[in-house]
C-alpha cells in the first residue's frame, strides 16, 4: 500500500468521531511509515474528538487560564449520567400510583437522547404548549440538572459545550491544520466548534484517505442469505488474487447476521476453527465492534451465579441448565459426565421454575439417591455460595458489594479448573476492571440491596464492548453502515440494500414534539432526514475502496422486497457464485483420503444381548430401523423437556393408574344396578389415593390445591369413561388381566409389554384394551407390510395366541369424544368397531384377509420379520416419510439435513 498524495502533514492534527476510528487510523499511518522502508517517522497527532478537548482544557487549566474553582468536577460517564436520571424520574414519579410500572431505565434512556438533542441541535420548547410528555420530560431534566449541579458533574454534552464556551473564551493555542475523520452527520454543536476553529486561523477539512471507486457494481439475489454466502465468496476470491488485500463487508443491521456471518467465514476461511482446541486461532476477518461484556461465556457465567446465589423469585430450569454446562466453575472437566446426568434428572423431577434453595436439596439428594449422581465438588461449591450469599448484608455500598461478589465467585472456584485461554485471560481482566467501576459508584448509587447491585453491574457489562486483542491484522473487517473505515480499502462489499432497511426509517423521541425534532433535523426526524443522512453515508462508500459492490435480495421468505432508491442508478451486474458451508463442502469433497464406511448394518444382536424397549423398538425399527439402533441398542436419549405441572405423558399414567385401581378392586359391574353418586364417590377416593402415592415421586411435590384439582379431573375423567362409553357395550365382559406385564421372547429378541387391559366376555373370548389419552395412533397400516404400532397386534398374536381374540382396540380417554377405535372379528363386540371384513371397513383386502386367522397370521408373520430385521442389524435410515419421525428422539443422528446435501449435489452432477 502506498501513502496516497493528500497524506496527512505531522502538524495537522486528526479528530475522530470514534475512538476506535481514531486507534485504527493511527495503526494505518504506522502500518504505511513501516512499509515505506521507514524507521522513524513524525506522524500527525489522532484523538477522539472529545480527548482532544480534555487535553485543551488540561492545558488551559495547568496555564493558569480557567480557574479550577469554576470548572465542573468532570464528565459524567454514560453509567453516572443514566443513573441520575433514573433517580431523577423516581424522584418526580415518586407519588404515581403505579410507579412500579414504569421502565425507568427506558425512561432514561429516552430521556438522554432527548436532552442531547435539545442541546446539540438548539431546540427551544414552547412549555405553554407541550404536550404531557414533553412537560413530563421537563421535570425530569430540572430535577436532573439540580442532581448534577450537587454531585458537581456535568453529562457529556454539557461538559462539551462548556468546553467550548472556555475555547471560546480563552483562545488556547491551536494547530495549524485539523482534519476531521468520521463525522458523517454535522449537528449545530460540531458545527459551532469547527467555526470556533476557524475564527482562530484553524484550517479545518475533512479526513479522507480514500480515492472514487474504480468500479461500482449492484448485485441482486434472491434471498439475504444468498448475500452473505455471496460476500463471503468475493472476499475469498479477492483474497486468492491478492492476499494482502484489505477488504470490507458492510451491514445495515450487523447484529442480526452476527453469528451467520461469522459461522460462514469460519467455514470458507478457517474450517479447524471448528475444533475446540483451535477456536481462538487468529482469524482473517474481525468485526469492527466486540460484544457486550455480559455476552462473553467467562463473564455470563459470573453473573449468572451471583444471580443464582441472591434471585429470590425462582429461575427458568434452562438457566440452572446452563450452569451445570458451565465450565467457568467447579470442577467442570472432572464432573462433566454427572453434572450431564444431574441435567437430564432435573428435567425429569423438577419444574419449569426452580427455586436455588430447591436446586440445592436437588442436588444434595442425589448424592445420596439408591443411584446416586455424583458430583460432591459442584454440591460443595453451590453450598458455598448460598452459604455466603445469605450471610451478606442486606444492603451495603457498591464498593462492599464489589467485595461481596469477589468472595462469592472464590467461593464456587470461579473461573474454573483449567487454564484461562488468551480471550479468556483478556475478559476476565476486563470484567475486573468493570468490577472497579462499579465499586467507584459509592456516591450515586448509596447503599443498595444485592439484586439491585447486581442489575447496576449487569448494565456495567453490558454498556462495555469487548473484542479480544489479536497478533494478526485482519484482511477482512466486516462493519455496520455508520462505521468509516480507518485505511484505504481495495474492496467493499455493502449489502443490505433493500428500501426497508436502507435509508433507515425514521423514529422520532416521544418526549420533545415531533415537528421541532423535522425543523431542527436531529437524527431519525423524518424520511427527508433519513434519506440526506443515507446520501452523505453514500458518497463516503463510494469512495472507501477501489471496488464497491452493492447487493440487495428480492425476497425474505414470502416477503417481496425492493432495492434501496439509492442504488437504484448504479447498473445491475451477473451475481457472483455463492460460497459453500462447510457441511457441503464436505458433501461433495473427493478428497482421496476419505474413509467411507457402510453404516446402514449395524452388529447383529448376539445370542443373550438384551435390547430393552418394549413394542417402541418393533416399531421404530418398522418405521426407521436407524432409529431402533440409536435409541434402543446404543441408548440415545434426548433430554426431556422442563415444564411446570404435568405432562401429558405424566397426566396418562395417572388415569391409567386410576383405572387400573378401580377394575383391580371391581372386576366386573352390572350396569342395571349401578348408582352414579355411588362410583363418583369410590373413583374421587381412588383419585386421591393415587395422587397422593404419585406425588411423593418428586424432588419438588406439588401443593395439596394442585394435587386435589388433578385428582377431581381423573376422578372425573374416568366416570364419564365408564358411564358415556363402557356402559354402553352390547356384550357383558369380565375384567380378567390389567395392567398385566409380559415379556415374550420375538425371534429371540425378548420385548417387555404391559397390557392396559384384558376383557373376557360371556363366550370365552378376549378383547384387548389399550388406553390412550392423546392423539390416537394410526393403525391403517396393520393390513401392511411393515407395522409401525405393532402393541395391540402382538398382544393378539404373541401373548393370547392360545386364546381366541374377539377384538384389539385402544380406549380413547376424553371427556367430550371418547370411545373405542381398533379392529374387531365381527360387529357388536364393542361400540363405534366394525367387524375387520365389514363392507365399510377398507382396511383389509378381502382377498388377502379371507377370516379374522388370517389377520392374526398376518400379524405374527410381520412383526417377526420385523424383529429378524434388527436381530441381523439393519440400521439404514430408510423411511417413508418424514412425518413418520415426528416421535423420534434421536431425529439429530440420522444425519436427515446432511443426507439432503449430498442428494442435491449428486443431482447437480457431484459424488455423492
Amino acid at each position: 500500500m502506498t501513502i496516497p498524495v493528500d497524506y496527512p502533514e505531522p502538524s495537522t492534527v486528526i479528530l475522530c468521531a470514534s475512538a476506535r476510528l481514531a486507534q485504527g487510523i493511527r495503526q494505518w499511518l504506522s502500518s504505511s511509515y513501516q512499509q515505506q522502508g521507514l524507521s522513524q517517522w513524525q506522524a500527525p497527532q489522532v484523538f477522539p474528538l472529545q480527548d482532544w478537548l480534555n487535553q485543551r482544557i488540561e492545558h488551559a487549566i495547568l496555564g493558569g487560564q480557567i480557574d479550577v474553582a469554576e470548572a465542573p468536577q468532570g464528565m459524567l460517564s454514560g453509567t453516572q449520567e443514566a443513573l441520575l436520571w433514573e433517580q431523577a424520574i423516581q424522584h418526580t414519579l415518586r407519588q404515581h400510583e403505579a410507579l412500579d410500572l414504569f421502565n425507568t431505565n427506558g425512561l432514561a434512556s429516552a430521556a438522554m437522547e432527548a436532552n442531547r438533542y435539545l442541546i446539540e441541535w438548539n431546540i427551544s420548547l414552547d412549555m405553554a404548549a407541550a404536550s404531557e410528555e414533553t412537560r413530563q420530560f421537563m421535570q425530569w431534566r430540572q430535577q436532573f440538572q439540580a442532581l448534577c449541579k450537587q454531585s458537581g458533574y456535568l453529562e457529556s454534552v454539557r461538559y462539551q459545550s462548556w468546553q467550548l464556551a472556555q475555547l471560546r473564551q480563552h483562545k488556547p493555542p491551536m494547530p495549524a491544520r485539523i482534519q476531521l475523520a468520521g463525522f458523517d452527520r454535522i449537528n449545530p454543536h460540531v458545527q459551532a466548534f469547527i467555526n470556533l476553529l476557524q475564527t482562530t486561523g484553524v484550517e479545518v477539512t475533512a479526513f479522507n484517505n480514500g480515492s472514487p471507486a474504480l468500479s461500482i457494481q449492484r448485485m441482486a439475489f434472491a434471498e439475504p442469505m444468498d448475500e452473505i454466502r455471496a460476500a463471503v465468496h468475493w472476499a475469498q476470491q479477492q483474497l486468492v488474487a491478492n492476499p494482502q488485500a484489505k477488504l470490507a463487508i458492510i451491514v445495515p443491521e450487523l447484529d442480526a447476521v452476527r453469528d451467520t456471518m461469522a459461522n460462514l467465514l469460519d467455514d470458507t476461511f478457517h474450517p479447524e476453527a471448528l475444533h475446540p482446541a483451535h477456536t481462538e486461532t487468529p482469524r482473517c476477518y474481525e468485526f469492527s465492534l466486540g460484544l457486550p461484556l455480559n455476552r462473553w461465556p467467562l463473564v455470563n457465567s459470573a453473573l449468572s451465579l451471583l444471580r443464582l446465589a441472591f434471585q429470590s423469585a425462582p429461575m427458568p430450569q434452562s438457566a440452572l441448565s446452563s450452569l451445570l454446562a458451565d465450565i467457568y466453575w467447579s470442577q467442570a472437566l472432572h464432573e462433566a459426565d454427572a453434572r450431564a446426568a444431574l441435567d437430564a434428572e432435573m428435567r425429569r423431577q423438577l419444574p419449569l421454575q426452580v427455586h436455588a434453595y430447591t436446586f440445592a436439596r436437588f442436588v444434595a439428594r442425589k448424592q445420596q439417591d439408591e443411584y446416586p449422581i455424583l458430583c460432591p465438588a459442584l454440591h460443595a461449591d453451590l453450598t458455598a455460595l448460598l452459604n455466603h450469599a445469605k450471610q451478606a448484608p442486606r444492603k451495603q455500598l457498591p464498593s462492599a458489594w464489589a467485595t461481596s461478589f469477589n468472595a462469592l465467585l472464590q467461593a464456587t472456584h470461579w473461573p474454573g479448573e483449567r487454564s484461562l485461554s488468551s480471550h479468556e485471560h483478556q475478559c476476565h481482566t476486563k470484567f475486573k476492571d468493570v468490577l472497579t467501576q462499579f465499586s467507584a459508584l459509592d456516591t450515586w448509587l448509596g447503599a443498595v440491596d444485592a439484586m439491585s447491585a447486581l442489575h447496576r453491574l449487569t448494565q456495567l457489562c453490558q454498556a462495555h464492548i469487548f473484542q479480544p486483542q489479536t497478533v494478526r491484522q485482519p484482511n477482512i473487517t466486516v462493519m455496520g453502515m455508520l462505521e468509516a473505515s480507518a485505511q484505504p480499502l481495495d474492496g467493499a462489499w455493502i449489502m443490505g440494500m433493500n428500501d426497508h432497511l436502507w435509508p433507515p426509517l425514521s423514529r422520532t423521541n416521544a418526549l420533545i414534539p415531533a415537528e421541532l425534532q423535522r425543523q431542527a433535523g436531529t437524527p431519525n426526524a423524518s424520511s427527508e432526514v433519513q434519506m440526506a443522512f443515507a446520501g452523505q453515508i453514500h458518497q463516503r462508500l463510494l469512495q472507501s475502496a477501489k471496488q464497491v459492490i452493492f447487493s440487495y435480495a428480492r425476497q425474505e421468505g414470502d416477503r417481496l422486497l425492493r432495492m434501496s432508491p439509492l442504488i437504484q442508478a448504479i447498473s445491475e451486474t451477473s451475481a457472483t457464485p455463492l460460497s459453500a458451508t462447510l457441511a457441503e463442502t464436505l458433501a461433495g469433497s473427493q478428497t482421496p483420503d476419505w474413509q467411507w464406511l457402510e453404516d446402514h448394518l449395524a452388529p447383529p444382536v448376539q445370542e443373550g444381548e438384551h435390547i430393552s424397549g418394549g413394542t417402541g423398538l418393533l416399531r421404530a425399527q418398522a418405521l426407521c430401523p436407524a432409529w431402533a439402533f440409536y435409541q434402543y441398542r446404543l441408548k440415545a436419549r434426548k433430554l426431556e423437556t422442563p415444564h411446570n405441572g404435568l405432562d401429558a405423558m405424566q397426566r396418562g399414567d395417572l388415569i391409567h393408574r386410576v383405572l387400573a385401581a378401580f377394575w383391580t378392586q371391581q372386576a366386573t359391574l352390572d350396569w342395571q344396578t349401578v348408582d352414579a353418586e355411588n362410583l363418583k364417590s369410590k373413583l374421587d377416593h381412588i383419585a386421591a389415593e393415587v395422587i397422593t402415592e404419585f406425588n411423593q415421586a418428586f424432588a419438588q411435590p406439588f401443593s395439596a390445591v394442585f394435587c386435589q384439582l388433578e385428582a377431581e379431573r381423573l376422578s372425573k375423567l374416568a366416570l364419564t369413561w365408564l358411564w358415556e362409553v363402557e356402559r354402553e357395550r352390547p356384550q357383558a365382559f369380565t375384567v380378567t388381566l390389567v395392567e398385566q406385564t409380559f415379556k415374550p421372547l420375538i425371534e429371540g429378541i425378548q420385548v417387555k409389554l404391559v397390557i392396559d387391559r384384558v376383557d373376557t366376555l360371556a363366550d370365552g373370548r378376549l378383547v384387548v384394551v389399550d388406553y390412550k389419552t392423546g392423539s390416537m395412533p394410526d393403525f391403517k397400516d396393520w393390513a401392511s407390510d411393515k407395522i409401525s404400532e405393532p402393541q395391540l397386534p402382538i398382544y393378539a398374536a404373541f401373548l393370547l395366541q392360545d386364546a381366541e381374540i374377539a377384538a384389539v382396540c385402544f380406549g380413547k380417554l376424553r371427556l367430550t369424544d371418547g370411545g373405542f377405535t381398533g379392529v374387531a372379528a365381527e360387529d357388536d363386540i364393542v361400540p363405534g368397531i366394525k367387524a375387520f371384513n365389514h363392507e365399510k371397513n377398507k382396511l383389509f383386502d378381502p382377498e388377502q384377509f379371507p377370516d379374522w386367522p388370517s389377520v392374526l397370521s398376518h400379524w405374527r408373520t410381520q412383526i417377526t420379520r420385523t424383529a429378524q430385521s434388527l436381530k441381523a442389524g439393519d440400521a439404514a435410515v430408510i423411511f417413508e416419510s418424514e412425518q413418520d419421525l415426528g416421535y423420534c428422539d434421536v431425529l439429530p443422528l440420522l444425519r436427515l439435513p446432511e443426507r439432503q446435501l449430498q442428494f442435491e449435489h449428486q443431482q447437480a452432477g457431484g459424488v455423492a
